[in-house]
């Protein structure tokens, strides 16, 4: 009977040793990943702030990344598209869209911005815009360069 509990606390005890040795060799390969994965992510945040300070740098017509747009767009902004003269009045969050026609025609649209999103509406028609500096640059969905539109204040 003795034989028994001592084999049976004997084998308690190589089992207790060998989860010891394995939680311990579990934690040796756990740390050197989660700091593998530490400089990862640190790396990964410097790229990104490398890369966020060349973008800012770059000139605004690459259109990739979004760039935080001025609030205050009020003003009025002029320009032409397809031969038509283009009048824009903006104030705070809408505005008015002329088009003068070269044949003399003239169609006004409404405007209403949103800011955040950098869309405008103009009338039933959705656009991305940017501001650089006095210009308004008015691009469709997808932001096809031919169908770009700029207007001056």
């Amino acid at each position: 009977m003795k034989l028994k509990t001592f084999t049976l606390s004997l084998a308690s005890l190589a089992s207790f040793g060998l989860l010891v040795a394995c939680s311990q060799r579990v934690q040796q390969v756990q740390q050197p990943a989660a700091q593998a994965q530490t400089q990862q992510t640190q790396q990964s945040q410097a790229a990104s702030s490398s890369t966020e300070n060349s973008n800012q740098a770059a000139t605004s017509s690459s259109q990739n990344a979004p760039v935080a747009q001025p609030t205050d767009i009020d003003g009025t902004y002029t320009g032409q598209d397809d031969g038509d003269r283009i009048t824009l009045v903006v104030t705070g969050t809408t505005g008015t869209w002329t088009e003068l026609e070269s044949d003399g025609d003239q169609k006004v649209k409404q405007v209403t911005f949103d800011a955040a999103n950098q869309r405008m509406i103009i009338g039933d028609d959705v656009k991305i815009y940017t501001i650089n500096g006095n210009q308004m640059i008015i691009d469709d969905m997808d932001r096809d360069a031919s169908d770009r539109i700029v207007l001056s204040k």
